[in-house]
This record gives structure tokens, C-alpha cells and sequence, in this order.
């Protein structure tokens, strides 16, 4: 692991920019590879979605995560967005 990549999410953690949710769906793209849509992660962490997406959102305007493609929706057969957490700091995530 780069020592940059680390000293990226341990600040970034810390900094106080991530609200308490922030942190949980973060973690939750780890969990799932850095990469998932809204829904994925609200199965994963066993809450609404409604509190999913406003987390998303915030964390793609604080260039965290980025929209990467639609994919189908097994559950609902509709195109949803896949994001991804930048590739640096998923690296510091998992190691």
C-alpha cells in the first residue's frame, strides 16, 4: 500500500468531512469490491435505500466515489448507476 493512499483515507476519515452514514456506505463499498450501485449497498447494510442515495450523492460531490456505468438491477430488471470509489483510496480501504 502507498503511503500516500493510507494518509488519504485516514484523513479523510478524520477530517470530520464524512458524515457518520458517509463512513458506513464507504465502508460498505469496500466490503463489496469498490464497486456497487445504491440498491447492492442498501441490501448489504439492511436499510432503505432512501437512506442510501443521499449518501452517494455526497460522497460522489466530495470526489469519493464516481458513477461509473449502469448495470441491470436483478431485483427490478431497471438500469441502475454502478458507482466506484477511486482507485487510490480503495486501495488504502483494503490494505
Amino acid at each position: 500500500m502507498r503511503d500516500t493512499s493510507l494518509m488519504a483515507f485516514v484523513e479523510l476519515m478524520e477530517s470530520g468531512k464524512l458524515q457518520k452514514m458517509e463512513k458506513l456506505v464507504l465502508q460498505a463499498f469496500a466490503d463489496l469490491g469498490g464497486k456497487a450501485t445504491n440498491y447492492q449497498i442498501s441490501e448489504h447494510l439492511k436499510l432503505p435505500i432512501n437512506q442510501i442515495t443521499g449518501r452517494t450523492n455526497s460522497l460522489v460531490k466530495k470526489n469519493t466515489i464516481y458513477a461509473y456505468d449502469r448495470v441491470k438491477n436483478k431485483a427490478t430488471g431497471k438500469l441502475n448507476w454502478e458507482f466506484r470509489i477511486y482507485p487510490d483510496l480503495f486501495n488504502s480501504i483494503n490494505n
